[in-house]
């Protein structure tokens, strides 16, 4: 399934049925059958030091949970593993969200998102995210090391103590990180 790189309103529209009909079968898997899946960028705002996504009004405010997907402006997913995220609905989003300001841009009000918040529902194996290769993705959502080759705890640092703790994904192991995500 190959995707479109180039600018036009109607490839931007074909990457994003595309991009729907990849996590088809994942959403289907999860038993979800009425669902939002849009494609996001995630980026850091001016003045903040970690990663948001922008939601317009209409896209949060339906009372139901967002499955997104990070892309650039073409929707063009970004992530090699094509990780498929969950928004939870939140009733007090418009209290607890900071607002973009309208007059910059577009000219509506956009609620910043903390990436932090999203649930990661599942990270397809490089394989299955291939240009044009039509086959099932593997789920490779909550891998630790090979049991043989796991770290042991005299190895653990401070800061993974912390992460632990605080259940913030503020270790340096990636894996650690994954398994606080998932919570």
């Amino acid at each position: 399934m190959s995707i479109s790189t180039t600018d036009s309103p109607e490839d931007k529209k074909e990457n994003l049925r595309k991009l729907k009909e990849f996590h088809k079968i994942t959403m289907t898997e999860l038993g979800v059958n009425d669902y939002s899946l849009i494609p996001k960028l995630a980026y850091r705002p001016s003045g903040k030091t970690d990663l948001h996504v922008s939601f317009f009004y209409s896209e949060i405010s339906k009372g139901q949970d967002v499955y997104l997907e990070f892309t650039d402006r073409n929707n063009v997913p970004e992530d090699p593993e094509r990780t498929l995220y969950l928004w939870s609905f939140n009733p007090h989003f418009e209290e607890e969200y900071e607002k973009t300001d309208p007059t910059a841009g577009t000219g509506h009000i956009r609620y910043l998102v903390p990436v932090d918040e999203f649930k990661v529902i599942k990270k397809y194996s490089l394989d299955a995210v291939k240009p044009d290769k039509e086959t099932k993705p593997a789920i490779a959502d909550f891998s630790l090391p090979d049991p043989e080759i796991d770290p042991p705890i005299n190895e653990m640092t401070i800061r993974d103590i912390a992460a632990i703790m605080l259940g913030k994904p503020v270790s340096k192991k990636e894996w650690l990180n994954n398994i606080i995500k998932s919570k």
